[in-house]
């Protein structure tokens, strides 16, 4: 498979090549296979076999992670309980409750990790330093809220987004298909009608007669870039299913959609920038849109 790989189901197993990203949701995860490029896991038990190779990073949140793979750039992730007996060619920032580095492992780079205490580290398996964290309750409960945040999100996405569907269905799709018509430009004009929406609510609430008006465009310009990731979670589906070649009915192309983005969203120093793109060019196309009308 030369393209990527987004999953979920109940029980995983991939033993083949994948020759980009893989994104999988899973109970349980066994992992043996090659990825082109990232892999990032929101698993229950995970096995990272020792034939494993991860071309770039692998960013996880596991219940149980036993990685023994290979990983050619960062590891980074939190679980319950976590085995690391592999190879990561760049630094590894772990979280667990229950943290145990089996000797024969090797990190090229730095090791941060937080954990209730301090674990032995085998001689050998750092190349730069090793920094600890002690986790405390607020770790713990940082950690549950987020998960719970990122389920919530996904639900009212999901939700927001089959209403919009069924209500305005043709002109979903229509921005949906418009995500990849000049995305640099749309994501230039999304950044401006952004920044213009802000600068203008605050000007506005600088006097007491604009109060009421700025917080109006606030809140409108908020809401906006919410809904904003519903449009592109759509076209991500159908982009998706067309690559498998097949045709799927539009909600079941934003569930997987959607999932996938939430996903890509959550992984470290790129899903910042993937979050940012999904937003703005949707807004950009809608502006297009809005000014051809008028």
């Amino acid at each position: 498979m030369t393209e990527d790989l987004t999953v979920a189901a109940g029980e995983v197993v991939i033993t083949g090549n994948v020759g980009d990203d893989i994104r999988v949701a899973a109970g349980n995860l066994t992992f043996n296979g090659d990825a082109g490029s990232d892999l990032a896991l929101f698993t229950g038990d995970t096995v990272i076999g020792r034939e494993a190779l991860i071309g770039g990073v692998l960013a996880f949140s596991a219940g149980q992670m036993e990685m023994l793979g290979n990983v050619t750039w960062d590891l980074t992730g939190s679980a319950g309980t976590m085995v690391m007996g592999g190879n990561v060619g760049g630094d590894a920032e772990l979280q667990s409750g229950n943290l145990e580095v089996l000797p024969g492992a090797r990190i090229e780079g730095d090791l941060r990790y937080t954990a209730p205490e301090r674990i032995e580290v085998p001689a050998g398996v750092v190349g730069g330093e090793i920094y600890y964290n002690m986790m405390s309750d607020g770790n713990s409960e940082i950690g549950a809220f987020v998960v719970l945040w990122w389920i919530a999100s996904f639900l009212a996405l999901i939700l927001i987004g089959l209403v919009l569907l069924a209500i305005w269905p043709d002109r979903m799709q229509r921005l949906a298909r418009k995500t990849s018509d000049s995305p640099g430009r749309a994501f230039l004009t999304g950044l401006v009608v952004v920044i213009a929406a802000f600068v203008i609510s605050v000007v506005l609430m600088l006097t007491i007669i604009g109060i009421p008006f700025g917080l109006i465009i606030l809140v409108m310009t908020i809401i906006l870039l919410y809904l904003a990731r519903i449009i592109t979670g759509l076209w991500l589906g159908r982009w998706m299913f067309t690559k498998m070649g097949r045709v799927q009915r539009p909600w079941v192309e934003l569930l997987f959609g959607l999932f996938a983005l939430l996903l890509v969203s959550a992984i470290p120093v790129i899903g910042w920038l993937v979050s940012l793109a999904a937003t703005l060019i949707p807004v950009g196309n809608l502006a297009e849109e809005t000014r051809r009308r008028f």
